[in-house]
Formats: structure tokens, sequence, C-alpha cells
């Protein structure tokens, strides 16, 4: 005789679902605040506002973070759609410090009399692998990490019950 049962075979799965989505989604948010963390650190400990070009690193670790509070606190379209433009904006912003960084690098090379017996690619290279002057050329890269993991987050979206589910 077969047995009657309510539950179907996959249950168990469709039921931890939103508990990992959820899970998911905290991790996101609590790397985007430990990066937030790290970066400010790391911009405080270099003493990173000594131009008005310097500040931007700050301006847009405020953004982020104003961003992170936003996708924690509110889970709407219209939320949604701010943490994502803050998202884009500090990406901007983190690819412009990469250039930045490398621009200064390779200025510094001038310094150097054989420089300009250098290939124009091998200046850029020492420029970018910081063989030559101080600036940190990948150091705006973990606002970029940041950026993109809130943008993650912003794909999984909460419900009133707390569960989560991806959103389009």
């Amino acid at each position: 005789m077969a047995s009657t049962s309510t539950s179907t075979p996959t249950s168990p799965k469709l039921a931890a679902r939103p508990a990992g989505l959820a899970a998911v989604r905290i991790g996101l948010l609590a790397l985007v605040a430990i990066g937030i963390a790290g970066a400010a650190l790391e911009l405080a400990f270099e003493r990173h506002w000594q131009t008005p070009v310097q500040l931007i690193p700050w301006v847009a670790l405020a953004l982020l973070a104003f961003a992170l509070v936003v996708l924690a606190a509110r889970d709407t379209p219209r939320a949604t759609a701010v943490v994502r433009i803050v998202a884009l904006v500090v990406l901007l912003a983190s690819a412009y410090g990469v250039f930045m960084h490398v621009s200064v690098n390779h200025g510094m090379g001038a310094m150097d009399p054989s420089w300009d017996t250098l290939s124009p690619l091998t200046q850029w290279w020492y420029a970018l692998t910081k063989s030559v002057g101080q600036a940190p050329p990948l150091a705006p890269g973990m606002l970029a990490q940041s950026a993109l993991l809130l943008g993650v987050a912003t794909l999984i979206s909460r419900t009133r019950r707390d569960s989560c589910t991806f959103s389009e």
C-alpha cells in the first residue's frame, strides 16, 4: 500500500531557499560595511585629505555608507534604484582614482634620467605596478569592490515576511 504524504520531496529545499538568500544578502551588506571601514582607515592612515582631489574617496565612502543604510532599511524599487546609481557613481570614482594614481606615478618617473629611454608601454607598466612613484594604483579598487558588492546585494530583495527573492 502506498503511503500518502503531504510534503513533496523538494519541500525542504524550497523552504531553505529564502533563508539562504537572506543570509547571502546579509553577508553582502556586511562585506560592504567592512570594505567601507577598511577603506576609511586606510585613507586616514595615509592622511588622504591634503588636496580637494584627495577628498573624492571620502565622498565616495560617505555615498556608499548612505546607500548601505538605505538598502538595509528600505526595500522599495526607488531605494534599489538610488543604491544602484550610487554604486555606479562610486565605480566611476574608483576608476578615476586608479587613473590618477597611475598618472601621478608616471609623472614621478620623469625624475629618473633614464625614464625617456624606456618605451611608453614600459613607462605606464612601471607606473601601474608602482615600480615608480608612491601612489598605490589598486587602493581605489577597494571602493569598486564595495560598490559592486552593494550592487549585487540589490539583486536580492527582502520581503515583509523576512524572506528573500531575486529581483529584476
